[in-house]
């Protein structure tokens, strides 16, 4: 059983243990104080006995973004990447944002399946996104 909450300072290494072990992009350790400072409550933190998944997002007036979500491999498959996006859309409504988008590696077929399942669709493809050169699909949708 797990629940939700934001992120607090002390959950940071496991939050950087998380992203490091499931996202092939690798991040300063600054960059997630960074997104927590600019919008605390867009950082959500999925809690067992300690951390096992994440989503951070950035707001600018009526657009959110989602920049991360990661859940631990062995916690996979159990409704805690659902309950994150569940929660990170319910916050948007309730703060007045009217679409959600993000960037997804175009072979990252499991991640872009799970967002339209959630209503996201492919708007656009970026060639070289990421700095292994991959290209990314932006995904967006309506809240």
């Amino acid at each position: 059983m797990h629940y939700i909450r934001e992120l607090r300072y002390e959950d940071l290494p496991e939050i950087m243990e998380i992203a490091e072990e499931s996202l092939t992009e690798r991040y300063m350790p600054t960059l997630f104080l960074d997104i927590y400072e600019h919008w605390p409550k867009g950082f959500l933190v999925a809690i067992t006995n300690a951390p096992v998944g994440f989503i951070a997002g950035s707001k600018y007036e009526k657009e959110a973004r989602i920049l991360m979500l990661a859940v631990k491999k062995e916690y996979r498959r159990q409704g805690i990447g659902s309950s994150l996006l569940h929660k990170f859309l319910a916050l948007c409504k309730s703060e007045g944002v009217i679409s959600v988008r993000l960037e997804v590696r175009t072979t990252n077929h499991t991640a872009i399946e799970f967002y339209k399942k959630f209503g996201f669709n492919i708007i656009s493809f970026i060639p070289s996104y990421y700095t292994n050169g991959d290209a990314a699909y932006v995904m967006w949708r309506m809240i």
